[in-house]
């Protein structure tokens, strides 16, 4: 599902890197988003990023802006200065971006937990990189990172642990297009109360 906030990843993978099943086509077979576990002053603290050359997350910053929202972008090298995955080495990242979604910690990381355990096994990929204690780095399919943003981006605000789980499970039980809407709508510029709208619809019945 294609929306005007889809743009396609230009580069392709180093020479000794072969086209993996991170992504689409478009995105050149490489991953789209990635979590990193980092140990901070309250535990493990996981930030979700997703991935975009300098210029895409310059334009989406500069859309935000002018609907008085911010964009927190960091180049992939302070991000991955020190990267525990392979695909951080594999792929040719120059001139690319590391937007944060989100980062996470304690009973938010807690309630969260089950569903990138159980997205994350569905990809066929190891979770153990950013649920156990230490740092890590995990890169991810386009399709696992936009339901995880979701996850991300609703669970935030929330302080009530059943709301919080909820909303966790109605992300595990959306399809594919149903993430795919939500995570075009929760940040597109001229939707500010997306990421709201998604919490209601998951958690309004507590």
């Amino acid at each position: 599902m294609t929306t005007e906030f889809d743009s396609p990843h230009a580069g392709t993978p180093t020479e000794d890197a072969p086209v993996s099943s991170f992504g689409s086509s478009v995105y050149g077979g490489r991953p789209t988003f990635a979590m990193v576990r980092r140990e901070g002053s309250n535990g493990g603290e996981v930030t979700l990023y997703e991935l975009l050359p300098e210029d895409q997350a310059a334009a989406r910053r500069v859309r935000l802006e002018r609907r008085g929202r911010s964009l927190s972008v960091e180049s992939f090298e302070a991000v991955f200065e020190d990267p525990t995955a392979e695909e951080a080495t594999r792929w040719d990242w120059d001139g690319w971006t590391a937007v944060k979604v989100a980062r996470i910690d304690g009973g938010r990381f807690r309630a969260l937990s089950p569903l990138i355990e159980e997205t994350v096994d569905g990809a066929e990929l190891a979770p153990s990189a950013v649920t156990t204690s230490g740092a890590g780095d995990l890169f991810l399919p386009e399709t696992v990172g936009v339901r995880l943003a979701l996850a991300f981006r609703g669970i935030k605000p929330l302080q009530r642990v059943d709301r919080m789980r909820a909303l966790c499970r109605g992300v595990a039980h959306m399809g594919d297009e149903e993430c795919y809407y939500w995570h075009a709508k929760c940040r597109s510029p001229s939707s500010p109360n997306g990421e709201k709208a998604l919490r209601t619809l998951l958690t309004d019945h507590l």
